[in-house]
């Protein structure tokens, strides 16, 4: 870990903040991998799941003011691009980018990245549920597939390549017994893949939409440096309370209102940055020297 990593205020830390208003206080060109999943439509009256072995709707399970619909899938990629434009300057330049999404938005979210940010589209990942739930209506087929989407920021990334065997683009794995009551929550079968093909130990990973905090905790245990964030009061307790019931070793930050996190945050950075302008100030005095 860096000089610059080491001042960052946000490292190791999960703060129950808007994933916006967190991102701008994380330093350009410093992130490893941005690994999250943001909403997508998911609380629907007419989408069923499973909790607490009981099926219900997903607007039930998310709790009837959880909106996260949009639409079209226009006015999704214009709600989610300037999260995009702040996930491109904070990741370094051999950073990924994995996104998980709805299956009908992945065309477009795909073609606009590669248009409007210079992204490299490497490849999607699936995740096959083995015991989907069952099919009420039985007017379509059964839900099992959920899809992330892979890009780099430049030819070079942090890919670890393992046996032929494990490194397909496909993984599979039970759902039902979660960690927590988030409704949305990602099983660690789908995230323990992502950390481990895509990380080394020291490196930082960022989740601006840490719901549960799968990818937090799953990152810690991998031995990554990790940035969190999450808007919602609610979950973000829930994934606290995991994480501490899990010994995680983070700090966490739930002020009263966001001013009071964002004037922290701004405190931090200033001093970061006045330490980075002395020490280039030092180098520039010994080089005239």
């Amino acid at each position: 870990m860096n000089y610059k990593q080491k001042q960052f205020g946000g490292i190791n830390s999960f703060s129950n903040l808007d994933g916006k208003t967190g991102l701008a206080s994380v330093p350009d060109n410093f992130v490893d991998l941005v690994l999250t999943d943001p909403p997508y439509g998911i609380a629907d009256s007419t989408k069923l799941t499973k909790t607490k072995g009981q099926i219900g709707s997903t607007q039930e399970a998310g709790g009837n003011d959880f909106q996260d619909s949009w639409d079209s899938v226009e006015d999704y990629y214009e709600w989610i691009k300037p999260f995009i434009a702040e996930f491109v300057r904070v990741m370094k330049d051999n950073g990924s980018l994995i996104l998980f999404l709805d299956r009908k938005y992945t065309g477009l979210i795909i073609r606009n990245l590669e248009k409007h940010f210079d992204l490299n589209f490497k490849n999607k990942i699936y995740f096959k549920k083995k015991n989907p739930v069952p099919s009420i209506r039985k007017n379509n087929y059964r839900s099992t597939i959920e899809e992330a989407v892979w890009f780099t920021k430049s030819k070079q990334c942090t890919f670890n390549f393992g046996a032929q065997g494990d490194m397909l683009q496909f993984y599979e794995g039970s759902i039902g017994r979660k960690k927590t009551k988030h409704p949305t929550e990602k099983y660690g079968w789908m995230i323990e893949p992502l950390i481990k093909n895509h990380t080394r130990p020291g490196q930082v990973v960022l989740d601006t939409f840490a719901g549960s905090a799968t990818t937090l905790v799953v990152a810690k245990k991998h031995g990554c440096d990790v940035i969190g964030f999450e808007k919602e009061a609610r979950f973000y307790e829930i994934a606290r309370a995991r994480m501490e019931e899990e010994q995680m070793d983070l700090a966490f930050h739930a002020p009263a209102n966001e001013s009071a996190i964002v004037a922290e945050l701004d405190f931090l950075m200033n001093v970061e940055l006045a330490a980075i302008t002395s020490s280039a100030a030092n180098l520039s005095n010994l080089n005239l020297a």
